[in-house]
């Protein structure tokens, strides 16, 4: 018998196939040699061994047909091998394809966040820009304002005299200038002078120690006028006009 019952990489799926080729391979006088030989070979290596049968006429023509059937057994046997390999590829390939599939998801998600986050991107930068230029506006406004102050500083400087402070004249005293003598230009205007009260002749005569009595011995003289004005020699006379004692006579 060249093909088993029970073997299921044989290739064929129904036993009377498999009962009229070892028939046929029994009753050409052959037997399960060859078949058993080649069963795990390569179709080539099957076909090279039939054809140095074949071509020998040594061997009987009978034998001939017996192995040209266990190679017609062999050749189903190394296709169904092919195709199981075949299948197995198949499978690999599209484990493959799904694997290729998932990766291309994932790689589909990874680019649509990376657009997202490009376009988040190109939003702040464009916002940052619009904020860099308004700060560079008003940096540039601020430069106008202060190169303006400092020409305008330049042009008109504050004058001494406008500076903020007690003046002279508040302390009764007349501001005369230090370098008076030295700049002949300058026009030469007399302080002011200092001024003071003036007593009234009855105050005068109220804080004398006493008066004289009408009289009394010795010579009338008229009343003895007392002043503390600075300009007394001119109060001893009672039509001085420094101070009220005529006035009040």
């Amino acid at each position: 018998m060249a093909v088993d019952f029970g073997d299921h990489a044989s290739g064929f799926r129904h036993t009377e196939v498999i009962r009229f080729i070892n028939n046929e391979v029994l009753l050409n006088g052959g037997g399960p040699g060859f078949y058993v030989a080649f069963r795990s070979r390569p179709w080539n290596e099957v076909e090279d061994r039939l054809r140095a049968v074949v071509a020998d006429p040594q061997v009987p023509h009978a034998i001939k047909r017996a192995c040209a059937w266990s190679a017609l057994a062999l050749s189903v046997r190394v296709g169904a091998r092919q195709g199981e390999q075949q299948a197995r590829r198949v499978r690999r390939l599209q484990e493959q394809v799904e694997e290729r599939e998932t990766a291309a998801w994932a790689l589909a998600s990874e680019l649509q966040r990376l657009r997202a986050d490009r376009e988040e991107a190109a939003t702040q930068l464009r916002f940052t820009r619009t904020a860099l230029q308004q700060a560079l506006s008003e940096c540039d406004v601020l430069r106008g304002r202060l190169q303006q102050v400092e020409r305008s500083a330049q042009v008109s400087p504050l004058a001494p005299e406008t500076l903020p402070g007690p003046r002279a004249e508040q302390f009764g005293t007349a501001a005369w200038p230090l370098n008076a003598d030295l700049n002949p230009h300058l026009p030469t205007v007399p302080p002011k002078r200092r001024t003071f009260r003036s007593y009234s002749l009855l105050e005068g005569l109220s804080s004398s120690s006493e008066l004289p009595k009408a009289g009394s011995g010795g010579a009338s003289m008229g009343p003895s006028i007392h002043c503390d004005c600075p300009c007394s020699p001119r109060c001893l006379s009672p039509h001085g006009p420094c101070c009220s004692w005529a006035q009040g006579s």
